[in-house]
């Protein structure tokens, strides 16, 4: 009698997909890539410019929307109100961002760089662009497009998992927050 073989095991589900352990979860793996690629971009900015990475964010935001209020600053830079009045402060006082007062409405107030100001944010910039590069060296070309193609999915479905989550929590307060 002729013998049944057994159908091949189905592959197993890569790690990436079915992880298990905390150390497996992509968002873990993200977040600790992250952590360590932003001290090394951060200590480069401290070093070559002498601002944080929190400066660099803010004087990239004023650079790209010139008389922006703080407000709006705070959401384009994506911070809390708190930490953008902070940091717009300790960036005044350096003398890199100004606070102007709009020919439209002389009670809102607006920001724009100083002089210093553009100069740190070019530096800023060519250096990040520099260490961006430096970064995604390892990459070729095919594989830098096909992450960043990968990203716009993974980015994509965070939004429609997270906006999930939000409707799930019908309204709590802070439930929005990203």
């Amino acid at each position: 009698m002729p013998r049944r073989s057994s159908p091949p095991p189905a592959p197993a589900a890569p790690l990436l997909k079915n992880p298990g352990h905390i150390e497996d979860f992509l968002l873990y793996r993200m977040h600790n890539l992250t952590r360590l690629a932003v001290r090394g971009v951060g200590l480069m900015f401290q070093r070559e410019v002498g601002i944080s990475r929190r400066d660099w964010r803010i004087l990239a935001f004023v650079g790209k929307a010139p008389q922006v209020s703080l407000t709006e600053l705070a959401a384009m830079a994506g911070l809390d109100m708190v930490v953008t009045s902070r940091c717009v402060a300790t960036l005044v006082e350096a003398g890199l961002i100004a606070k102007v007062r709009l020919a439209s409405n002389k009670r809102i107030t607006a920001l724009t760089l100083t002089e210093a100001g553009r100069d740190a944010y070019e530096r800023a910039r060519l250096g990040g662009q520099r260490y961006n590069r430096e970064f995604t060296a390892c990459l070729s070309d095919e594989e830098a497009e096909l992450f960043n193609r990968l990203l716009l999915k993974l980015e994509q479905q965070a939004k429609v998992l997270t906006q999930r989550e939000i409707d799930k929590c019908d309204g709590t307060p802070g439930a929005d927050r990203v």
